[in-house]
């Protein structure tokens, strides 16, 4: 840590000189995030901050480790796979008694709890899963919980949310709880009406047994299958990743007033890759350059993501350094007989991320600092959310589809209709999951020590309408966004929402290919990068001050 940088500018900073807004903030926010690490306290705490820091460092990477190597295998009688297609079974090793050997890894844990008509199966299933690192992770992370509350207090915060919401839009764990608890007594009606109707499915198939978490992915998908009966197979055949490509391109293009052109013979680091250049469509003006790396490798990310590889920043002699990201995806590689074909899924994330990769190419700050991505962590994914709504509408997913075999046939409007509708299916039940992610995580990090089974068994029949956690499980065990910085965050997932639906609702409802809003956007919201609050972000956007009635509509409420 440079304490000498830190002192020279906290003094200037006390000598009150006046400076330009974004210079201002650039000073204010060094001091504090100098500040942050302690540089303002004494040697002998600030010695202790950093060991604490570093423990808690290696402590969730042996958590995280903890999860990549984790390997437990149960075993089923074909029996005891009903339901489950062929095709899945034959994939299966057997040991010496012909039983089926199953992974908890999702290639066979959600075809399982989505597909086996099998009650106990579908509970044994769950009861693994969510026993995952039980042995080894609980101590860890009641460790780490321990020791991120004697950090806080030590750097002047009550406990390890207060300290690291502070920086966020929400200020604090207060205004968080109460964000998460008021959503979750909103979306109660919703939720007990969905589980109602899941029960009636279970007692209709399975008698009298009491319906359990474990059983919702199961009834879910049944009950999809026979309200909206779309074949996921057959969305995918409108989705080859040329067309999506394109079409992706030419909205993005279009919405923001950019041009994009691709780079002929480009350095990258793979012959997959692909570099495009960016300009303004109406001044030419060059506004950075994007890669698109979008198959799978050895050694590469297995998660999609946009990694910011130069900041776009105005230099000393007044130049501008252009922005420059990558955006990676693992979408299949094409065949000898087909294309490589994205799910509807697929297409939601590949635009979710471009648009973080728009909103890193299109900020215009004079700091590096504050550079596109840089807002607060509980809105940078608002931007990127309400852009996910393009993936539902009927002008945009045609010009994003194309069945591979004749690519004049865009995705059939009574498909869309069924994607639009199923969107919503179970949001209520879905969105208290959420929910009792986000209120754990609070609840842990607002104490000095915490005893996270016991949380959870209180939590989880408050939060899910009464649905008791599994006996002898504890999902926190491998709940890795606790170890892998998402710590008294994870909340930021629906409170970003709530702002990307009342954007989506209030400037492009029904007008997704405005160039007017569209530009407004990007002026007003991408634009400005880290340079305001996003608070006033939004407000400047909005010409109002945000509500949570566009989110709650988008619920089904």
């Amino acid at each position: 840590m440079r304490e000498d940088v830190y002192r020279v500018v906290k003094a200037f900073s006390e000598k009150k000189v006046t400076l330009e807004p974004e210079a201002q903030r650039f000073v204010d926010r060094v001091v504090r995030d100098y500040e942050r690490l302690g540089l303002n306290l004494s040697p002998e705490i600030r010695k202790e901050v950093e060991r604490l820091k570093t423990t808690i460092g290696e402590l969730c990477i042996e958590f995280q480790k903890n999860m990549n190597e984790e390997n437990r295998r149960l075993y089923f009688t074909d029996s005891e796979l009903a339901g489950l297609p062929a095709d899945f079974i034959k994939e299966l090793n057997r040991d010496s008694e012909d039983k089926l050997e199953v992974t908890l890894k999702y290639p066979h844990y959600f075809p399982i709890m989505e597909k086996c008509k099998i009650g106990s199966t579908r509970k044994a299933m769950a009861t693994a899963y969510d026993q995952r690192c039980m042995d080894q992770n609980v101590t860890i992370l009641e460790k780490v919980i321990e020791m991120r509350s004697a950090m806080a207090q030590l750097l002047g915060h009550k406990n390890h949310a207060e300290y690291a919401i502070a920086t966020r839009m929400a200020k604090s764990p207060v205004t968080v709880k109460s964000f998460l608890e008021d959503t979750s007594n909103k979306i109660s009606p919703l939720a007990k009406k969905e589980l109602a109707k899941l029960e009636a499915m279970k007692r209709q198939e399975e008698g009298d047994e009491p319906f359990g978490l474990y059983d919702m992915r199961y009834y879910i998908r049944k009950s999809e299958e026979a309200d909206f009966n779309v074949d996921y197979e057959t969305v995918k055949q409108y989705f080859p990743l040329n067309i999506v490509t394109a079409g992706l391109l030419q909205i993005y293009q279009d919405l923001l007033g950019l041009k994009f052109k691709e780079v002929s013979d480009p350095d990258v680091w793979h012959p997959e890759v692909q570099k495009f250049s960016v300009t303004d469509e109406n001044t030419g003006e060059n506004m950075g350059y994007f890669y698109l790396d979008l198959h799978p490798r050895d050694g590469k990310y297995t998660h999609a993501c946009v990694c910011s590889l130069q900041p776009g920043c105005l230099m000393i002699d007044g130049t501008r350094q252009l922005p420059v990201g990558a955006m990676l995806a693992n979408f299949t590689k094409p065949t000898t007989e087909k294309p490589s074909l994205l799910g509807h899924n697929e297409v939601e994330t590949y635009f979710h991320e471009f648009g973080h990769l728009m909103h890193h190419i299109c900020s215009r700050s004079v700091f590096a600092k504050f550079s596109g991505l840089r807002v607060e962590e509980d809105f940078v994914e608002a931007p990127s959310q309400m852009l996910e709504n393009w993936c539902l509408e009927s002008a945009s997913l045609k010009m994003m589809s194309g069945h591979y075999e004749d690519t004049n046939q865009p995705l059939p409007q009574e498909i869309i209709e069924a994607l639009m509708q199923k969107k919503r299916a179970f949001s209520g039940l879905l969105t208290k999951r959420q929910l009792l992610f986000g209120l754990f995580d609070q609840s842990i990090h607002m104490r000095e020590k915490a005893d996270t089974a016991a949380v959870l068994k209180e939590l989880t029949p408050k939060v899910m309408e009464g649905l008791p956690m599994l006996e002898g499980t504890n999902f926190s065990a491998s709940f890795g966004h606790m170890a892998g910085g998402y710590d008294a965050a994870y909340y930021g997932y629906l409170w970003a929402e709530v702002f990307s639906a009342d954007m989506f609702e209030t400037k492009f409802k029904g007008n997704v290919l405005s160039k007017s809003a569209g530009r407004e956007y990007r002026d007003k919201v991408l634009a400005p990068g880290a340079t305001k609050d996003a608070a006033v972000i939004l407000r400047e956007f909005l010409g109002r001050e945000p509500t949570q009635e566009a989110f709650l509509r988008s619920k089904g409420l």
